[in-house]
């Protein structure tokens, strides 16, 4: 007896509600004039997905950068609210806002 092709790839998932929740559900699902199963199936059938904006190695890479730009800030900050930053230092923060409105544009 061969399978049936579309139940044999079918997947089955369980959740569990609040109380609260399991009534709101079925109060919707009892509006659109479906069970509170079929309403939740419909629900997550028809959601949309958020594409991520890159991969999780990427993500690590940039978490990193992010770090390294934070913490020369931080030491370039410390030094100009003392008033001691030298020309360098000061072309130093011209390029970290750089990199930091790149990565910026990059995420948006």
């Amino acid at each position: 007896m061969a399978e049936n092709p579309k139940t044999s790839s079918r997947k089955q998932i369980n959740f569990r509600l609040s109380d609260e929740d399991f009534q709101k559900l079925t109060a919707s699902a009892l509006t659109m004039g479906m069970t509170p199963s079929a309403y939740a199936k419909s629900l997550a059938v028809k959601s949309r997905l958020v594409k991520p904006k890159f991969d999780h190695e990427t993500g690590v890479q940039v978490n990193l950068a992010l770090r390294r730009l934070g913490t020369n800030l931080n030491q370039l900050a410390r030094k100009a609210n003392s008033g001691d930053l030298s020309p360098l230092q000061a072309e130093q923060l011209g390029e970290i806002r750089k990199a930091v409105n790149d990565i910026w544009r990059q995420l948006s």
